[in-house]
């Protein structure tokens, strides 16, 4: 199964594809590995970036998107243009795709730990933590 890891901060979107289940995986070294949505106001630019991101997921045959899930209150509440960006990702219609709550990632994590591949930059490791629970 290929999945594509997905965090959202603030108007970009982390992305990570994995390949396989959490005991034999595959990081995928595919390019972009983050997309930018630059001016969320303009619809042109909106619409841009939805289509940029299906073309990553049809391009890459992705099983399932996992999207870290954003917080909607509180001091770590998520940002209205990242709820903006989850909301796109969702409406993909061609693979599955599921929302993973932080605690939720973090308890798969106990359960099998793993090591974040040396290759993944720093901003990716959230995105490679959620496609990483998801898997079989």
């Amino acid at each position: 199964m290929t999945v594509c890891g997905i965090e959202l901060k603030g108007s970009e979107a982390h992305l990570v594809l994995l390949r396989g289940s959490k005991t034999d995986f595959v990081l995928l070294d595919v390019k972009p590995h983050e997309l930018v949505l630059d001016d969320d106001e303009r619809p042109d630019a909106v619409r841009g970036f939805r289509d940029a991101l299906y073309a990553f997921f049809r391009e890459n045959s992705v099983e399932m998107v996992a999207i870290k899930k954003r917080i909607k209150s509180g001091k770590y509440a998520g940002g209205s243009i990242g709820f903006k960006l989850e909301g796109i990702a969702q409406l993909y219609t061609d693979c599955r795709v599921v929302l993973c709550h932080p605690q939720t990632i973090m308890a798969s994590l106990r359960r099998c730990p793993t090591r974040v591949p040396a290759s993944l930059t720093k901003y990716q490791q959230a995105a490679f933590e959620t496609a990483y629970s998801v898997l079989p």
